[in-house]
């Protein structure tokens, strides 16, 4: 990361917003890539059409249940917890921006939610709980930072004060945070469950819109000048997929054209952050082009498509013409 932090340097109190908003955009454009709003536009969870409202790692359990649950960064909890008796939805949450503000879109999407089970290991690093629970207590000052988190850059920028106050509003909070054995979770799930039944239903179907007037952007044009492979002194990348492995694989050439290193995973995300973690990458524009690349790759992968590298997405010979948009069941 610290390839990272030299483009987009912190500022003097060690947070790094521009770093923050610009994963933003990359997870903005890898969900449009793979279409994940038309299929949450599809899919229908009960009478809520769309929902989940927005994408995330979480599994959906019963749409009609009170209880929502956040694993924090326990990953391996996320589908039994879903398939619990009273449990709307589950899913893990590591950032205190972000992440917070992905989890606080979809439960206040869903009004019959009225309870929010913390459970699962907490991230040291960043202090997920600990924010989410200053937020339902304490709120966020007029900038949207969470009053007395401790995590890196606790500020919802991308929610309005509104949806906070209703997220506040319409959940209670449960802690069971360090419990990862699913009989003690079921009991927290059942026990919110009962806790809030005698709450008076959510008088309102969609999320409040902030009630002010919203900066405006200042549009640039599409476009630009890109360099040729070999100008990046870090050397160049080969992106390929291997299919029978489910992998992305990422060679790296030094300029000289002698095989360098190899990077797998089925993650777009995480090879780049590999690149930039062991800083192989020098220029903003050769990751953006990685950053675009790997999408494609991981789209590919995902949908059963024809990869390579600079090319458009194809169908396997034989299936003829692909739909712009193909369903994923694993989102």
């Amino acid at each position: 990361m610290r390839a990272l932090a030299k483009h987009l340097p912190s500022d003097p109190s060690g947070e790094n917003a521009v770093a923050v908003r610009m994963f933003r955009r990359l997870d903005a454009a890898r969900d449009l890539i793979t279409a994940g709003p038309l299929r949450r536009r599809l899919r229908s969870h009960g009478d809520i059409p769309g929902w989940p409202a927005v994408a995330g790692e979480y599994v959906v359990g019963d749409a009609s249940a009170s209880v929502a649950v956040c694993t924090l960064s326990s990953r391996d909890l996320i589908e039994p917890v879903a398939a619990l008796p009273g449990v709307a939805i589950a899913g893990r949450l590591i950032t205190v921006n972000l992440g917070i503000e992905r989890m606080l879109t979809n439960v206040i999407a869903n009004p019959r939610i009225r309870a929010l089970v913390l459970c699962g290991r907490d991230s040291p690093v960043f202090h997920t709980a600990q924010a989410i629970r200053a937020l339902v207590e304490n709120g966020v000052t007029p900038e949207r930072r969470i009053i007395g988190a401790q995590g890196h850059w606790p500020v919802l920028a991308n929610v309005s004060t509104a949806q906070i106050a209703r997220f506040r509003d319409q959940i209670t909070l449960i802690d069971a945070i360090g419990t990862g054995k699913l009989p003690l979770i079921r009991d927290h799930v059942s026990s919110a469950a009962t806790r809030v039944a005698a709450l008076p239903a959510v008088a309102f179907s969609q999320p409040p819109v902030e009630a002010q007037a919203q900066p405006e952007f200042k549009r640039i044009a599409a476009g630009g000048h890109r360099e040729p492979v070999g100008y990046d002194p870090k050397g160049f990348f080969i992106i390929s997929v291997d299919g029978v492995a489910g992998e992305i694989v990422c060679q790296h050439y030094s300029v000289d054209h002698a095989p360098a290193h190899e990077i797998r995973s089925h993650s777009a995300e995480r090879i780049l952050l590999g690149l930039l973690r062991a800083e192989l990458v020098s220029k903003l524009s050769h990751a953006g082009y990685l950053g675009a690349e790997l999408a494609k790759a991981e789209s590919a992968l995902r949908l059963g498509l024809v990869y390579e590298q600079d090319k458009a997405l194809a169908a396997p010979r034989g299936l003829g013409r692909v739909s712009r948009y193909l369903p994923d069941k694993t989102l």
